[in-house]
């Protein structure tokens, strides 16, 4: 059995460290990593989970919206994170983290086979695989659209790649959405209703409407702004209740988002 444990990081309130940047490297058009020293606590960190970040050493300068870093390892003193090369930061640099933002993406019990979908860079499901691959579970990503660019050795060499077209669909798609324990779908936000809803539709004929929860969830990496709940900003609509990207999700149940048409 593979499971994240509850523990005080997963319900923790975030708190304030600090960290140094030992290495940055631009690994493509699209991607720079940035190497970090971090207190060992942060060891802790599971897959879902991410950071708020801003350099300490610009004096006066306290923004209210921080940059969130998403990592794809984490050992004892050590994360690396990845995103756009936008904006520009160097060895030496002291950051200023707060952490963790988001819980823990849940898994099912017993997970063998997840199938990971991805319509944006694969960024955020990186540490997932590494995590079910320690704990020996299969791992197949699909790359859909902007995902296909993505550095396939910058993967762990254990996931197996599948590519997908323009219509979202890949080789052998039923197979492997009956073979998945567990499906996990990442879409950009301005087409998560799109994507989302069409894999539920496409499982919930699929399995003749008996779709279990907790079988598929979509990622909602949403720009926030508080992280905590307070702000609302980046609310997930839903027919019941109220969901939060940044204290529900990232990961939400699409059995929860309603989908069937």
């Amino acid at each position: 059995m593979l499971a994240f444990p509850r523990g005080s990081l997963y319900a923790c309130p975030m708190r304030e460290t600090r960290a140094i940047i030992e290495r940055v490297r631009r690994v493509s058009a699209d991607i720079q990593q940035l190497e970090l020293s971090v207190d060992a606590a942060l060891a802790q960190f599971q897959p879902g989970q991410s950071v708020f970040a801003w350099p300490v050493d610009n004096p006066g300068w306290h923004p209210y919206l921080r940059e969130q870093w998403i990592p794809v390892a984490v050992r004892a003193g050590h994360m690396t994170v990845e995103f756009p090369p936008g904006l520009s930061y160097r060895p030496g640099q002291v950051l200023s983290l707060l952490s963790p933002v988001g819980r823990p993406i849940p898994l099912r019990a017993n997970v063998r086979h997840m199938l990971l979908i991805a319509h944006t860079m694969p960024t955020t499901v990186i540490l997932l695989a590494r995590t079910l691959i320690a704990g020996g579970a299969a791992v197949t990503l699909v790359l859909h659209a902007d995902a296909a660019r993505y550095p396939l050795e910058l993967l762990p060499p254990e996931v197996e790649i599948l590519r997908g077209d323009t219509d979202w669909k890949w080789p052998d798609q039923v197979e492997t959405l009956n073979w998945a324990d567990q499906v996990i779908a990442l879409a950009p936000p301005l087409a998560q209703e799109q994507v989302y809803g069409a894999l539920y539709d496409q499982l919930y004929q699929l399995r003749h409407q008996l779709i279990p929860d907790g079988y598929v969830s979509g990622l909602f990496y949403q720009r926030l702004a508080c992280g905590v709940g307070a702000c609302t900003a980046c609310q997930i609509p839903a027919p019941k209740g109220t969901i939060l990207a940044c204290t529900d999700g990232p990961a939400v149940d699409l059995k929860r988002l309603d989908f069937r048409r």
